[in-house]
């Protein structure tokens, strides 16, 4: 991890609002690392995904790097199948 590390607790009954609330929290980052915690979410909609993909892209060419902290196998399929692991690192 980076010396500038935000965790960012992701709410497993709405993954979408909980990933669509974390924007402010990435646009206040200059650089760093924000660290979205997966630990108790167990399932992504279709919802989660569109807000994690939202969540991705505005990014863009920033030097802040998101990583996923405690991803469920599930999770992590649904991620590697729409092609959104590829953007993101991981953590146990």
């Amino acid at each position: 991890m980076t010396a500038n590390t935000t965790l960012y607790r992701i709410d497993p009954g709405d993954v979408a609002r909980s990933l669509s609330d974390a924007r402010p929290v990435l646009d206040q980052l200059d650089d760093g690392e924000l660290l979205l915690d997966f630990s108790t979410v167990q399932r992504i909609d279709t919802a989660g995904v569109r807000a994690l993909g939202t969540l991705i892209a505005s990014v863009g060419d920033r030097t802040v790097r998101l990583t996923a902290r405690a991803v469920d196998v599930d999770v992590y399929k649904v991620l590697k199948l729409t092609g959104l692991a590829d953007r993101l690192s991981f953590m146990s």
